[in-house]
């Protein structure tokens, strides 16, 4: 079987876990960053993994607008979801606000995760969000975002499985 890996990556993160998932599952696998690279037929694969960064409660507009155009491609492979927040528990929100409903149950595998800062690469505005956040986390004693690499091989052992 075929996988497809569709994701935006804005700083990096999000392409470094998808690295991180590619490398964790068996058989062929292309990946795709939907901010650069063109975008294959979904013909040629049987299961399409989607998923990106969630900044300020959304993911990435091309994401989302990927999922509505392509629905009923979609709905005739195997799917799974990922987000990419450093809020584990509104991921779920997450999930709801950024991929159609009738994916989501069709999915196979739904997984956050996590997230990371990476002030040194951000533009002036998300420096300023981050220091927000950062603050925030810290008067509410919220534990700092961090890579939930065990979602990322979770996600891996499930698609495994299909094939």
């Amino acid at each position: 079987m075929k996988t497809l890996i569709i994701y935006a990556s804005t700083y990096g993160f999000t392409k470094d876990c998808v690295q991180m998932l590619r490398d964790n599952l068996t058989g062929k696998t292309d990946l795709v960053n939907i901010n650069k690279d063109k975008l294959p037929s979904l013909d040629d694969f049987d299961i399409i993994l989607i998923g990106g960064s969630i900044y300020m409660g959304q993911i990435q507009k091309k994401i989302k607008k990927y999922c509505l155009i392509n629905l009923d491609a979609l709905k005739s492979k195997q799917l799974g979801f990922f987000v990419c927040c450093g809020s584990d528990q509104h991921a779920g929100d997450y999930f709801k606000n950024s991929f159609p409903e009738i994916l989501l149950e069709k999915a196979s595998v739904v997984e956050n995760f996590g997230g990371e800062m990476r002030p040194g690469q951000m533009n002036f505005f998300h420096k300023f969000i981050t220091k927000m956040v950062a603050k925030n986390e810290a008067q509410n004693n919220t534990p700092p975002m961090k890579p939930l690499t065990e979602n990322i091989i979770k996600m891996a052992s499930v698609i495994n499985q299909l094939t």
